[in-house]
């Protein structure tokens, strides 16, 4: 575990005067010699990403889904779970976005004055991505570290995307991903007027992403159930039933689409399975650890667009 100290607490909004003091900052003192700038913390956008992946090899995890279905909750307690040490032999090796993951964490804290544990939400600012970082080890005794970037974006840009394929067409990260992840809320599996909509939606959006061309032939798609707790928590038929419609709909999904993607399987999560203690803390998130460490797609490369293009001319190229 790294001995680099984080923020202990976070603002659940960014000061814009500070923001703007930071950026003079560092624009007043990038030409003095000898120093050392670090990086800011904050979530890097997609500039910023594409500049790193030009710098060192980095494998870009996609996690897509709707709205409040688990995915910033996903990457809060991964993030956590390394506080406390190595996961699996995998070792934490530092982080350029350590603010950022702080203040995603703290509703769930204690100190957030919160009754309940809670995740931020994600608001939707166009196509363009936001993203966290994380460097791992895989052991003690492995050479070298893997940088990681994370998507972190509002359920409502795959809304968009799910909807039609000019959209789904801006997203361009997503022909950079080693791994897709498609997250499902078991919380709707108890809800029967969602969870067929929740179903559908999931499915429209891996149509559209074929359909458009934006899944690259080696990359990694992962259905997650997450929230997993719901279903280990349910009694009798009420649990049959939910554990039935999972298989179901697994079998519906390899029909649908394991001919057109060669790497597709199923997982399930519980990162915060307060609904059943008996599941431990980051329930699924070490074999998903694990897949995204020891499964990376070499024929895909965080930097595939051209960094003579604006962003709104890499979007052309993609459409075109």
């Amino acid at each position: 575990m790294s001995t680099e100290p984080t923020p202990t607490q976070a603002t659940d909004e960014t000061d814009p005067t500070l923001l703007a003091s930071a950026e003079a900052l560092l624009t007043a003192t990038s030409a003095v010699p000898g120093l050392i700038l670090l990086p800011a913390g904050l979530e890097l956008n997609e500039e910023q990403a594409q500049k790193m992946a030009s710098e060192r090899p980095v494998r870009l995890i996609v996690l897509a889904g709707a709205v409040d279905c688990g995915k910033t909750t996903l990457l809060t307690i991964l993030y956590e779970m390394f506080q406390a040490g190595p996961i699996d032999k995998k070792q934490f090796a530092g982080c350029d976005t350590f603010p950022a993951f702080e203040k995603k964490c703290h509703l769930g804290r204690t100190d957030s004055g919160n009754e309940e544990e809670d995740t931020g939400r994600n608001t939707y600012d166009g196509p363009d991505p936001e993203y966290v970082h994380l460097k791992l080890q895989n052991g003690p005794k492995a050479l070298g570290h893997i940088d990681f970037l994370f998507t972190d974006v509002s359920g409502e840009m795959f809304e968009h995307a799910r909807n039609s394929t000019d959209e789904c067409k801006k997203l361009a990260f997503l022909r950079r991903a080693s791994h897709i992840l498609v997250f499902l809320d078991c919380e709707k599996l108890f809800q029967p007027t969602k969870r067929w909509g929740m179903v559908k939606d999931a499915k429209s959006l891996i149509q559209s992403c074929l359909d458009s061309g934006m899944f690259e032939p080696d990359c990694y798609i992962t259905v997650v159930w997450a929230k997993y707790d719901f279903v280990e928590a349910s009694k009798g038929k009420e649990q049959s039933a939910a554990k039935t419609f999972i298989q179901q709909e697994e079998e519906e999904f390899k029909t649908r689409f394991s001919h057109r993607i060669n790497n597709f399987r199923f997982h399930q999560t519980a990162a915060r399975p307060n609904r059943c203690p008996e599941l431990k803390f980051g329930y699924g998130l070490a074999e998903l650890l694990e897949e995204w460490v020891t499964k990376s797609p070499q024929s895909i490369k965080m930097s595939v667009l051209s960094d003579s293009l604006s962003l709104d001319e890499q979007r052309e190229e993609v459409q075109n």
